[in-house]
């Protein structure tokens, strides 16, 4: 099985990307090779709406590539935003998964109830990303709260993930205070430290959305299921080589 993890945007170092690569692999059963790409063209980080919709477009059209060459089973959007996660569907006959749609899911399976914790957006204590991501969901009823942590995207792109335990460690803790039965990581940066490792023996569990989102893309090859084309209908290929990619 090979799966990709196909990060939206530009930008990050090769170094970085080796270190994902490798936990992503560690976290993938024997058997499994995870392939950690970025698309290379697009924001730095996605941190904002604006950085959302401007790295969708690239993130499409690498797909294209992707649906001609056939290399992988399945592919997961490296975002915990899900951007593009339903043309990426109609584009692609392969499973495409969304670490937030995975995580929140799971969440639900652990819990009544669960908080995010997340970076902050535009600079702001903004959760209504989250929440529209949940309410698209049907899942809004089931969310707590939005907690942060002051970090920026590319400040945890290292090596060293020490602080960024505690600072979700003191989200978990505000999280159970306002009724939370668990927590999920809003940020796939902070997803590739590996906090709820450290944070096994928390109030409330962590979940961690770079390992469901791995996790659905091996059961749904397993169980050969695909996205229904009632939900997501195949787009017409044909059609989008005469305007939007006529150059492929």
């Amino acid at each position: 099985m090979r799966v990709l993890y196909l990060l939206p945007g530009a930008g990050m170092p090769d170094e970085e990307l080796q270190r994902r690569e490798k936990i992503a692999t560690g976290i993938a059963r024997k058997g499994t090779e995870i392939i950690v790409r970025e698309v290379g063209e697009g924001p730095l980080s996605i941190e904002s709406s604006i950085e959302e919709y401007m790295a969708i477009g690239p993130m499409l059209r690498t797909m294209v590539q992707l649906r001609k060459n056939k290399e992988f089973d399945a592919i997961i959007i490296g975002c915990a935003g899900d951007p593009g996660l339903v043309p990426a569907r109609e584009l692609l006959d392969v499973p495409v998964i969304g670490p937030a749609e995975s995580s929140y899911h799971f969440a639900c399976m652990i819990a009544d109830r669960f908080s995010v914790v997340s970076t902050l957006q535009a600079g702001e204590e903004s959760g209504d990303r989250v929440r529209a991501r949940t309410r698209e969901m049907g899942l809004e009823s089931k969310l707590v709260s939005v907690e942060f942590i002051r970090a920026a995207v590319a400040d945890m792109w290292t090596k060293d993930g020490g602080r960024f335990v505690e600072m979700v460690r003191s989200a978990a803790s505000e999280a159970k205070a306002k009724g939370a039965g668990c927590l999920v990581l809003g940020c796939m940066s902070m997803a590739f430290h590996l906090v709820d490792d450290a944070l096994l023996h928390n109030p409330i569990p962590v979940v961690n959305p770079l390992k469901t989102a791995i996790k659905a893309a091996e059961a749904f090859v397993d169980l050969k299921i695909g996205h229904s084309r009632v939900t997501y209908p195949a787009a017409d290929f044909e059609k989008l080589k005469q305007t939007l990619f006529a150059d492929e």
